[in-house]
């Protein structure tokens, strides 16, 4: 919380437009990042606009433990897009995680916590939608590491640094020549 008071400070106005820039950026290097790790084909699934970043980022940067079996794909724990009939709250009720997800519809975005819904937004607002979600996300796990030190720049403290965490970065940093 102490990171993201330091970012929302109203001293300090261009942080959020600095970390949108920021993720900009690391969209395009991810997509070059999963065609290269072979994971994301040309054209690369752009046709559904800003959603495949989130959709991809649980499998580029895979965490320990794996996702519950009852999710259909590991980005379900961080996403999940409407059905045309599926109902916002029905889809909460059985969701078998209490992290924060973002739920999308043909309109509109919702964030929410375990089955609580916790505030909308214009579906034009997607890609500020990461930076809700991480606002919200309290277990970082390694798809959600990578926004917090690529996009916040924050560090992670030494007792977080696990072998999947390191050895993703290791990857990750030798693509983009870091």
């Amino acid at each position: 919380m102490g990171e993201l008071r330091r970012l929302l400070d109203k001293d300090n106005s261009y942080s959020i437009d600095e970390m949108k820039e920021r993720w900009q950026d690391f969209c395009q290097k991810v997509q070059f990042y999963g065609v290269w790790k072979k994971m994301l084909k040309p054209p690369l699934g752009m046709e559904k606009g800003k959603l495949w970043i989130l959709r991809v980022l649980p499998s580029l940067f895979p965490s320990p433990p794996a996702p519950p079996k009852k999710l259909r794909d590991a980005s379900e724990s961080l996403l999940h897009v409407l059905e045309e009939k599926e109902d916002p709250s029905s889809y909460l009720k059985k969701r078998p995680l209490p992290c924060p997800v973002l739920i999308v519809s043909s309109s509109s975005c919702l964030l929410a916590i375990g089955d609580a819904p916790i505030t909308t937004f214009p579906k034009q607002d997607i890609a500020e939608g990461a930076i809700y979600l991480m606002a919200n996300y309290l277990p970082f796990t390694l798809h959600t590491r990578i926004i917090q030190t690529e996009i916040l720049l924050d560090t992670i403290h030494e007792k977080n640094l696990t072998p999947s965490y390191k050895k993703g970065m290791a990857e990750w940093k030798a693509f983009v020549g870091q």
